[in-house]
């Protein structure tokens, strides 16, 4: 997987700050460095903004680093090769999410995939990388009982929150997008629960309101006049929606849920309620990460056999045009030798048998030693142009 590289940064391994900055480079205009970068695909989640790329020919993944990443953020982490093949598909099965085993982050990574396809900055390296990930990833949620349907980010705050609830109780949802929708229809089954969805678009709201039994309320009438609530879930993409204006109208709050990305809620204008944010959610995640240690297990292991076939193959696509010179080297060469003693057929079918070994060989040399010194063997027998493959 020589050209591939992954940059980025995630709620776990960075934390929100640098999530925050990231999230908010990403979904500005990127323009990669012309002929250094050939492809790239934005992936931004609630917990995670990432960028994967091709390099171009002789770029070095540091330098790519320096060139694109602003020096103002964090520096995040780096991987090349088939280690960021392996970080993509961990990600994919959402073994890397701070709730492990969320369906919703594979949905995610495929949309990413799809929105770069639109905007034709995919290319032969990273549609590879994104189908195997997307391909492993189902078959991680085939194989290993992570999480059941549906499990999303606002899973690890629901038992919490639930029994944290007076009964009856008031809980407002803002934001009818898909965080906010999972979010809302996990509530909606409560008992004892009156449910309203908050959104900008009011026909939004009302949509899914009526499909959960609930009440709908626009976002500019819910921030000036909301209801008395016992709690309330976000998930927008508005930074500080919720602040003092707001949780001083707000006297009976139990718990307050913030799932936006940046952060909805102002964290310091919250009193006498629990606040379930990102942090509080990661810590809740790490302790379920905790429970489902061997099924985790048992995951990473059959990440680590896809990404080895995955590059095996990718090996073997690289290795093609040379494999079929050699073929045609040793056709010449019995042509040579044969002359007219032997039918061109079976020249042919001698030419593919030769060139067997010599082929399960390279394919050893890359298993073992990598693709480089595979490909320096066809380079030394004059099989391989740099830069043709």
């Amino acid at each position: 997987m020589e050209g591939l590289a992954l940059l980025g940064v995630s709620q776990r391994r960075g934390g929100s700050a640098a999530l925050q900055a990231w999230n908010a480079w990403l979904q500005a205009r990127l323009e990669p460095p012309p002929g250094l970068v050939r492809e790239w695909v934005p992936l931004l989640t609630c917990n995670r903004s990432e960028l994967v790329l091709a390099l171009g020919e002789g770029a070095e993944l540091e330098q790519i680093r320096q060139q694109m990443v602003p020096p103002h953020l964090p520096r995040g982490y780096a991987f090349s090769g088939e280690a960021a093949l392996e970080h993509l598909a961990r990600v994919a099965a959402s073994l890397d999410s701070v709730n492990p085993g969320e369906d919703q982050i594979m949905r995610q990574v495929r949309a990413a995939f799809e929105a770069a396809l639109a905007a034709g900055t995919v290319g032969p390296t990273t549609g590879f990388a994104f189908q195997n990930a997307l391909r492993i990833a189902k078959r991680v949620r085939r194989e290993v009982p992570l999480a059941p349907a549906q499990t999303s980010l606002f899973s690890l705050a629901r038992p919490a929150l639930e029994a944290m609830l007076p009964r009856p109780a008031r809980v407002a949802v803002v934001g009818a997008g898909k965080m906010g929708h999972l979010a809302a229809r996990s509530l909606a089954g409560v008992e004892g629960l009156e449910l309203w969805v908050v959104n900008r678009s009011l026909a939004k709201a009302i949509a899914l309101a009526e499909k959960l039994g609930a009440r709908a309320l626009g976002l500019d009438e819910f921030l000036a006049s909301p209801p008395a609530l016992d709690a309330v879930v976000t998930a927008t993409p508005v930074a500080g929606l919720l602040g003092p204006a707001f949780f001083r109208k707000q006297r009976r709050l139990v718990a307050v849920v913030d799932l936006g990305m940046p952060k909805n809620v102002v964290a310091e204008a919250v009193r006498g309620a629990v606040l379930f944010d990102l942090e509080h959610l990661q810590r809740l995640g790490e302790e379920r990460r905790a429970r489902l240690r061997a099924d985790l297990a048992r995951a990473e292991q059959i990440v680590l056999e896809e990404v080895e076939q995955a590059v095996a193959e990718w090996t073997e696509r690289s290795m093609a045009p040379a494999i079929a010179r050699m073929r045609e080297a040793y056709r010449r060469t019995l042509e040579e030798l044969l002359g007219d003693l032997v039918t061109p057929e079976m020249i042919e079918r001698l030419a593919r048998r030769f060139v067997h070994f010599p082929l399960k060989g390279l394919r050893g040399l890359a298993r073992r030693h990598g693709a480089e010194v595979a490909q320096t063997f066809l380079v030394e027998a004059g099989l391989w142009e740099a830069g043709r493959g």
